[in-house]
């Protein structure tokens, strides 16, 4: 797989913890930025990315640089 996942959400959110652990069982690249200590910054990251719940996950190709929003933890199941 070509992509690196981008895991947006709070340490706290079961549904942030189950995207992070589906990726490490699919052996996918991931990062997961945790704002439990900034809820002004993942505030703005949702209104940014138009996602009104944690997590918002986004995908990024390493060959091409371009990075999508997946949305949520049902479409990471979906995607990968």
């Amino acid at each position: 797989m070509t992509d690196k996942f981008i895991i947006i959400g709070r340490s706290t959110c079961p549904f942030c913890a189950k995207a992070v652990d589906y990726c490490v069982a699919k052996s996918a690249e991931y990062k997961f930025l945790d704002y439990s200590a900034d809820p002004t910054a993942l505030q703005e990251y949702k209104q940014f990315h138009n996602h009104p719940t944690v997590p918002i996950i986004l995908a990024n190709n390493l060959e091409t640089g371009y990075t999508k929003k997946l949305g949520g933890y049902s479409e990471l199941l979906e995607y990968l």
